[in-house]
């Protein structure tokens, strides 16, 4: 599976660096990194090209030819767009020859509702599945393509698995985790909490924090919250899910 990635936000190459399962990447142990989540998976052999483009606000606010900024590509089965100008996102799916197009949103204004009825027009004309991620960790695969490329890297909403001994969790395991890695540094902080709803609550609001979560503290009216909030009660409720699967004896 080949894919490629347009970015004009961190948010890009954080993604990126998770999805190529970079050394380094999580740092959740620091020195003490026992490297569990190296050698689980990479997609460095999938990439075709990743490229940084200019951000919205060095771009004019009308483009009329987005060819005039957007790259050569060979086709891909998979595009992931990062923060990229309105005008050159709705022009992805003609442009390019992609089977899958993937628009993380870490900030409200990256996509409006009319940007992103647009998007869907383009991507129902050309035959792209089409996922918007509001925050870019709610990513669920709308379709073959997108869902074994978040299968090869491990990627989508969070889903956590937890082993409890004497009310103590002992181990969490990451099942899938948010297109940036976050969940990875999550799961590490879990271990050796209590194993108690409000304990494991508090510790992966603590470890959202820190990683840190790079999604906006704005208001997204199509969420009904900040980005940021949403992301972190994604966590929240993976690892209370994965609790109780674990204390109740679920799979």
């Amino acid at each position: 599976m080949r894919f490629a990635v347009l970015y004009s936000h961190p948010f890009g190459e954080r993604m990126l660096a998770n999805l190529l399962n970079e050394p380094g990447h999580c740092r959740a142990c620091g020195p003490a990194c026992d490297g569990c989540k190296y050698g689980a998976y990479s997609l460095a052999d999938s990439l075709v090209t990743a490229e940084e483009l200019p951000k919205p606000e060095e771009l004019p606010p009308m483009i009329e030819d987005p060819g005039d900024y957007l790259p050569r590509l060979p086709p891909v089965d998979v595009l992931v767009a990062v923060g990229l100008h309105p005008d050159l996102l709705i022009a992805l799916p003609e442009s390019y020859d992609v089977r899958s197009l993937i628009v993380p949103v870490e900030e409200p204004d990256w996509m409006d509702p009319w940007t992103e009825r647009k998007l869907r027009e383009a991507c129902e004309e050309s035959n792209v599945e089409l996922t918007v991620a509001r925050p870019g960790c709610d990513l669920e695969p709308p379709g073959p393509v997108t869902e074994r490329f978040c299968r090869a890297g491990l990627i989508g909403r969070p889903k956590l698995s937890l082993r409890v001994e004497d009310g103590v969790v002992v181990e969490a395991r990451v099942v899938r985790s948010a297109p940036c890695g976050c969940t990875w540094f999550v799961a590490k902080r879990l271990v050796g909490v209590d194993a108690e709803p409000g304990e494991v609550k508090a510790a992966v609001s603590e470890a959202h924090h820190s990683y840190p979560c790079t999604a906006s503290m704005k208001v997204d009216e199509r969420v009904g919250d900040t980005l940021l909030h949403a992301a972190g009660w994604l966590h929240v409720r993976a690892a209370l899910r994965a609790l109780e699967e674990a204390v109740g004896g679920g799979e």
